[in-house]
């Protein structure tokens, strides 16, 4: 068989080649012998013995290349390198190979070899005299096939005593092991399955691998531990509350999904994102670990983003990528909503569903919801609207814009929290003061006041307004804050809230849309449910009519002797009441 970089022998090579090859048949007889015998006996390999004083760790496997592409005799090796500060004779080490267990162990003793310090020597299956350029040192058959399926073992040892020992699984046909060349070598790390990676560039055609040569640094990946800058240190872990999901991208439009995909977190302490998972509870499939050598650290007050891939070309154009994101993300639906998951070993860190995601559109939650509690809600999120990179639409990294958000049916958002809108009763809700004849402009300047006489706060969400015996159906009071009236607090409605239109109100409570009259009525509603009702003959002009603070119920309002035009100017002066204030007294 040829061997990449073998040069032609002269006739006088070829006929010592010939004697060669007859001197190996006779020793090759002598070796299936003893082999035989050796297996008879169920021993272990004869080990030789060292002519130098060699210690355990001073030497180091390195690379192992079992499975070469196209034939594999005369072309496995595997790598040793010498980490002290001298030459290493190595006549009378003892090469071992076998299964990890122990079970079929071959040996060879190597009879002539000097390894300069800090030197690699390579030891192939090849013979002796037929080694091709990259190989220090034939063993020829003697330690038999590496294996290309299944765990092996190689071990080196002097005197009895083993100096260094790795098991390897070969990474697939052409490719070498190598032991991560971003350390020193040493027998310690290269016990450590983390620290190997298959080798990527080619040292002949179609085989890959670094023989006699430092190896490539690999991606190591030690639970627990990560690289910061020249030194590992223990990860920092996050805690519930640490890091909130505040935006994410499962459709991009400008890329495909395995790419362009994305997640943005809030952080609100330093941790590292090392050994964070990310996960879809719903189904089957197990978490996704975020693995990486490197500390990936994260500072508290910061927003990060984490993306299928880190090239901004083929992630759609993301401003950066802080850690990958090793699942994918689904777009949802009513009938299978989507959900994705952050948690530290079994520990739920956050967590959102959503049951629609718009084509090119991120679901970017809303500022005021920033905490894990608070983005529990589909409907704090909204579409992404700002374009970022290659024209989709989401704001990575940066601050999210606020959504127009609905709050549950029943319910009002009292800060940044939904809650059960609290209803007045009957008798609790008094009007006490109404101005529907202001000077001015009457669709921007009419207002009307309540006044809670009740023990207990209510709402103003969800009320109406309405005149009675006409075909107009009543005005709701919407909004999605909560309009909260204090025991013994008051209302303002308005029918503007702009102070330059409504005549300088002190305070807008709520808005409408109904206009009144110099003859007319007023009531509030909830539902079908009658709570309070005013009417009127003849209104006062530039005043209000207030009611006498010594008739404030919901029955002294139904006459209208108790109402007087209010004598105190407010706003702008042009008209006269007490908006939001105790009424005065009537003559």
């Amino acid at each position: 068989m040829s061997m990449s970089g073998t040069s032609r022998r002269s006739s006088g090579a070829r006929s010592r080649a010939a004697e060669a090859l007859a001197v190996a048949v006779v020793a090759s007889v002598a070796v299936v012998a003893s082999v035989a015998l050796a297996a008879c006996a169920a021993g272990p390999p004869e080990t030789g013995r060292c002519d130098g004083a060699l210690r355990p760790g001073e030497l180091v496997i390195t690379e192992v290349f079992a499975d070469p592409d196209g034939p594999d005799q005369g072309r496995e090796w595997f790598e040793v390198y010498n980490p002290t500060g001298r030459a290493l004779v190595l006549d009378g080490v003892t090469l071992v190979h076998g299964r990890a267990d122990g079970s079929r162990s071959r040996g060879h003793v190597v009879s002539r070899l000097t390894l300069p310090a800090g030197a690699y020597a390579v030891l192939g299956s090849a013979a002796a005299d037929l080694t091709p350029p990259y190989m220090t040192y034939g063993y020829g058959a003697e330690l038999g096939e590496l294996y290309n399926s299944g765990v092996g073992r190689l071990a080196l040892s002097c005197s009895g005593e083993e100096l260094d020992a790795v098991t390897y699984r070969a990474p697939g046909s052409g490719t070498a092991l190598g032991l991560d060349g971003g350390d020193p070598p040493d027998a310690g790390a290269n016990d450590e399955p983390a620290r190997w990676c298959a080798a990527s560039a080619a040292f002949e055609p179609d085989n890959r691998g670094s023989p006699g040569l430092p190896n490539e640094d690999c991606e190591v990946v030690i639970p627990g531990r990560c690289l910061d800058g020249e030194s590992r240190r223990d990860t920092v872990a996050p805690r519930p509350g640490d890091v909130v999901i505040t935006e994410l991208m499962p459709n991009p439009s400008k890329v495909p999904d395995a790419a362009g995909e994305w997640l943005e977190l809030a952080v609100r302490r330093d941790f590292d994102l090392n050994g964070v998972s990310v996960d879809r509870q719903t189904d089957a499939s197990p978490p996704a670990v975020i693995a990486a050598e490197a500390c990936l650290r994260v500072r508290a007050d910061s927003l990060v983003i984490l993306a299928r891939s880190a090239d901004p070309v083929a992630n759609g154009g993301l401003p950066r990528v802080d850690g990958p994101l090793p699942l994918s993300l689904v777009s949802g639906s009513s009938a299978a909503p989507a959900e994705v998951a952050l948690l530290i070993g079994d520990t739920l860190l956050d967590a959102v569903r959503w049951s629609r995601s718009g084509n090119g559109k991120s679901r970017s939650l809303d500022p005021d919801f920033a905490d894990v509690a608070g983005n529990d809600d589909e409907r704090v999120f909204c579409d992404g609207a700002t374009p970022y990179g290659a024209g989709d639409l989401g704001s990575p990294g940066a601050a999210n814009p606020d959504c127009e958000i609905s709050p549950p049916a029943g319910s009002c958002f009292e800060g940044d929290r939904a809650r059960p809108i609290q209803r007045p009763r009957a008798g609790e809700l008094v009007i006490t003061e109404y101005m529907v004849n202001p000077a001015g402009v009457d669709a921007e300047r009419e207002w009307f006041e309540l006044t809670n006489v009740g023990a207990a706060a209510f709402d103003l969400n969800g009320l109406s307004i309405d005149r009675a015996g006409d075909s107009a159906a009543p005005k709701g009071i919407v909004g999605a804050a909560c309009r909260s009236v204090a025991p013994g607090g008051y209302a303002v409605l308005a029918r503007s809230a702009d102070p330059a239109r409504n005549g300088g109100l002190p305070r807008v409570d709520a808005t409408y849309a109904l206009a009144s009259g110099d003859a007319g009525n007023l009531q509030l509603l909830d539902g079908e449910v009658l709570l309070d009702a005013v009417s009127w003959t003849d209104a006062p002009s530039d005043a209000s009519a207030q009611l006498d603070r010594a008739f404030t119920d919901a029955t002294s309002n139904d006459l209208e002797v108790h109402f007087c035009a209010s004598t105190a100017p407010y706003g702008d002066g042009a008209n006269l009441g007490s908006p939001g204030v105790r009424n005065e007294g009537c003559p």
